[in-house]
């Protein structure tokens, strides 16, 4: 399909949302680490390996999980 087609019917290349995807899980991730940082510095694997995922359920979750506990080791512990 060519663009000018794409661009008339609505539809996003697929690689469009794949980024979008991409952006939104990476933000989600961010929005996770200022949450924990308020307990002190978040270690360094823990804060690649929510920088790395891609699930936005699994986020929400961890998230959620960051406003219950009150140590960055209580987070770790419930993960």
């Amino acid at each position: 399909m060519e663009v000018k087609s794409y661009l008339e019917t609505g539809t996003e290349f697929p690689v469009y949302q794949v980024l979008r995807e991409q952006g939104i899980a990476e933000g989600k991730a961010e929005f996770l680490l200022e949450a924990l940082s308020d307990y002190g510095t978040v270690p360094i694997g823990i804060r690649e390996q929510i920088m790395h995922q891609t699930n936005f359920s699994q986020l929400e979750r961890w998230f959620l999980l960051a406003r219950q506990v009150r140590s960055i080791e209580e987070f770790i512990n419930r993960m």
